[in-house]
């Protein structure tokens, strides 16, 4: 919504003028443009979803709003290297959060919401690195779960990079900075 700057009207984004003194709303547009910096390096389409390489929105659609939250991957340990752990853990990224679900029976979840996560690395032995899995570490700023593990994730590099890239298209959405940004 666009609001006129001399009587107050809430009018629509793309009103031309203001349906109540006929005032020229063209600056107000401009100004609301400049104040919504560019998200990121990647592209959206016209209902604010990230756009692919490959030209389709990224993830699957989770709430149905537009530009609201979308599942980016999930996945869970090997069967592999901790078959019990792969019955048990299962993790959900989304472009706002972090979902780790841990439990056969009982269920915790616990969520880190992307724009708390400070630092991204991945942690391989050399068997992992054969067989293509490896360890995710993740530092954030919660104060419940400050350092989290997602344990023997199938093609760790790929998900430690769309962990960092949604972690900070979300800071820029917010409109966090961390201390080094600033």
């Amino acid at each position: 919504m666009a609001f006129c700057p001399d009587c107050g009207t809430r009018n629509a984004d793309n009103a031309r003028f203001c349906t109540t003194c006929g005032r020229q709303l063209a600056d107000v547009a401009e100004a609301r443009a400049a104040m919504d910096p560019p998200v990121g390096t990647h592209r959206t389409d016209r209902d604010g979803r990230m756009i692919a390489d490959d030209g389709l929105p990224v993830g699957q659609d989770l709430d149905g709003e537009p530009g609201g939250e979308r599942l980016l991957w999930k996945g869970r340990p090997s069967k592999l290297f901790s078959p019990i752990r792969s019955l048990t853990n299962r993790y959900k990224l989304t472009n706002e959060r972090l979902v780790i679900e841990r439990g056969f029976v009982g269920r915790r979840t616990e969520e880190i919401d992307l724009y708390r996560v400070n630092d991204v690395a991945v942690k391989q032995n050399p068997g992992e690195r054969v067989y293509g899995m490896g360890d995710i570490l993740i530092e954030t700023t919660d104060t419940t779960a400050p350092d989290w593990s997602l344990l023997n994730v199938r093609d760790p590099d790929r998900v430690k990079d769309l962990i960092r890239e949604a972690a900070r298209a979300e800071r820029q959405r917010r409109r966090v900075l961390l201390r080094d940004e600033v």
